[in-house]
């Protein structure tokens, strides 16, 4: 099995994450987040981009890393291991963004059995098979000889999906959508990912516990004690009375 490292917590916490909160980025992208506010975008200091160009900004990020990835030697095991989780986690956020922004809007500008529908449909599928092998590289033990031909194979799979995207289905869009909603696909494209950027795992509540006890037990304390002082001057001042009562049967 391979070793586990501190690098591949801190990449493994930013897919969990990335997937966590852009899975529901529709819920968690509010309108007020996006709605123009005196020509920004109120919530986000965002300047506004067209969404094909920060998807193209991945594109061309992980192919860098794929280049990195290639150009290792058969046994640089720990380093292969390292830029796949890199490029996990970077896929895991574009492909979410893609599919929960991106593909449905273009989807809703395009008719059933046209060349523009099964291109967005065909992306899908692109994806769905890149997940399949990422999967299977995630189980594998990078020091199996297969799993730099399975990095390799992933290579080619996200490069052509990525030239099919950047020469046919972004001009697609940008035809269908127009400049003003890429833009605003864009602003909430960024939003998502300063989400998912910003999410941080909840703190351990275990050593918690223990002070809220001592608290406990402090009010207890200060709550007995009073009783006890009060029982305390009962008992005198009921013996105080006694001896005056007998004080008063020897006087009389």
């Amino acid at each position: 099995m391979p070793k586990h490292n501190a690098f591949g917590d801190v990449v493994d916490n930013v897919k969990d994450v990335a997937g966590k909160v852009v899975s529901g980025v529709l819920e968690a992208v509010s309108p007020a987040d996006t709605a123009p506010h005196n020509g920004v975008a109120a919530k986000a200091a965002i300047e506004p981009v067209d969404a094909t160009a920060l998807l193209e900004k991945d594109h061309q990020e992980v192919k860098a890393l794929f280049a990195e990835a290639d150009a290792l030697s058969d046994t640089a095991y720990g380093a292969r291991l390292k830029i796949f989780k890199k490029i996990d986690a970077a896929l895991t956020l574009h492909t979410q963004v893609e599919e929960q922004i991106f593909y449905p809007a273009v989807k809703a500008k395009t008719k059933r059995n046209t060349e523009e529908r099964d291109e967005v449909l065909e992306a899908y599928e692109e994806h769905a098979g890149a997940k399949d092998l990422i999967a299977k590289l995630e189980r594998l033990d990078p020091r199996d000889e297969t799993y730099k031909a399975k990095l390799q194979v992933l290579g080619e799979m996200i490069r052509h999906h990525v030239q099919e995207e950047e020469t046919v289905l972004f001009p697609q869009a940008r035809a269908a959508l127009g400049h003003t909603e890429l833009e605003a696909l864009g602003r909430q494209i960024q939003i998502a990912k300063q989400k998912a950027a910003g999410k941080s795992p909840a703190p351990k509540t275990g050593g918690a516990k223990a002070p809220a006890k001592r608290t406990a037990a402090k009010r207890t304390s200060a709550k007995t004690a009073p009783a006890k002082s009060t029982t305390a001057r009962g008992r005198r001042s009921t013996s105080s009375a006694r001896t005056r009562t007998t004080a008063k049967k020897r006087a009389s």
